[in-house]
């Protein structure tokens, strides 16, 4: 009888201190953070040129219960986000984040991931127009490709390469 409790009693501390241990931030973390501001940066300077450095061709749009886009050129980029620059959605001055949570994804470890972002849209007296949250996928290089040799040479030289946003997508903002 002393043995099953004293058992339980070594697995209780071993759950308590491995479930209690803090996790290691994700490695590129500060490195998508800085990405992802400057991205932010040009989008509030509306500057399309300077936003398409910072993503994918294609890239993968998703707001609402809209159908998703799929961006897969320069041009149609430009065509998109030159509509989106012409509508009531650009109407704001600046973009102050609320809060971002960065997560590694997928199973090729840093190569994929996600920022969890909250921000307002704040007008030129700093008002806040509206509150809204996106996804911000991230991958590291130019893009993922189905085709095996291009994905083995795409694995193989991520390391030499930036993370960029190969999707975006609009979620719910949670109160």
């Amino acid at each position: 009888m002393i043995m099953p409790n004293s058992v339980s009693a070594i697995f209780l501390i071993c759950s308590c201190v491995l479930l209690g241990a803090d996790q290691k931030p994700f490695k590129y973390e500060k490195k998508i953070l800085s990405k992802l501001n400057s991205y932010i940066s040009k989008v509030d300077q509306k500057d399309l040129d300077g936003m398409l450095q910072y993503v994918t061709i294609p890239l993968v749009l998703h707001y609402g219960s809209q159908r998703v886009t799929s961006i897969d050129s320069e041009n149609d980029f430009q065509k998109v986000f030159n509509g989106w620059k012409n509508s009531e959605r650009s109407n704001f001055y600046t973009t102050k984040i609320r809060s971002i949570e960065v997560e590694q994804t997928g199973i090729i470890k840093n190569m994929l991931a996600v920022a969890d972002v909250t921000y307002d849209r704040l007008s030129q007296n700093g008002d806040v127009i509206r509150t809204e949250r996106a996804l911000y996928h991230f991958i590291k290089g130019n893009g993922y490709y189905a085709k095996p040799f291009k994905f083995l040479w795409s694995l193989s030289t991520k390391w030499f390469r930036d993370w960029k946003i190969y999707m975006i997508s609009n979620v719910d903002v949670v109160q």
